[in-house]
């Protein structure tokens, strides 16, 4: 045999050991410290910026309490002002009204002798609408009158005498009808 076969057998039956892998170097204490290092400072920076962040916000909510405090105070002003102003004119609702007490008594009063002296009108109207279109007989002031009722108004009726006359009586004048 030769050497190249013993060579060949003797790696073809040997087991090849497979090369180890290669250890991981230990890191230095000086790549720890900057590794560390490294770390601090982008960890400060961070904090930097949010601390800047935080502070502005802070100037900007202190401004802002500011403005509310000077709007509360001049709304507290314009509030004390405007219930100044009620108070003022909530007495003179008060002095107008007793200055029209008298009057709405004496209109109270006038509207009673009104209604008292509008009634019997108001009855005789209502009767004479009923007889619109027939022959009445109507006892007035003036004297009696018959005819037919041809209409009725507020304070009047109208009546067309056999030889077609109108005549126009004032319900107020009108004693009787039949």
């Amino acid at each position: 045999m030769s050497l190249r076969q013993i060579i060949l057998v003797k790696s073809i039956s040997v087991p090849v050991h497979k090369k180890a892998a290669p250890r991981k170097k230990r890191p230095s204490l000086l790549d720890i410290v900057n590794r560390l290092r490294h770390r601090f400072l982008r960890l400060f920076n961070s904090l930097s910026r949010r601390l800047h962040r935080i502070s502005r916000d802070v100037s900007r909510l202190a401004g802002q309490v500011n403005d509310v405090s000077a709007q509360e105070k001049q709304l507290t002003a314009q509030l004390a002002q405007t219930t100044q102003s009620l108070n003022g004119l909530s007495g003179q609702v008060s002095a107008i009204a007793a200055h029209t007490e008298p009057f709405a008594t004496q209109i109270s009063s006038l509207q009673a002798e009104v209604a008292g002296l509008t009634a019997p009108s108001r009855a005789v109207r209502t009767l004479l609408q009923g007889r619109v279109g027939t022959t009445v007989s109507i006892e007035s002031n003036a004297g009696s009158i018959s005819g037919t009722l041809t209409a009725v108004g507020d304070d009047f009726a109208q009546i067309q005498e056999p030889t077609g006359d109108i005549d126009l009586i004032p319900l107020a004048n009108i004693n009787s009808v039949t």
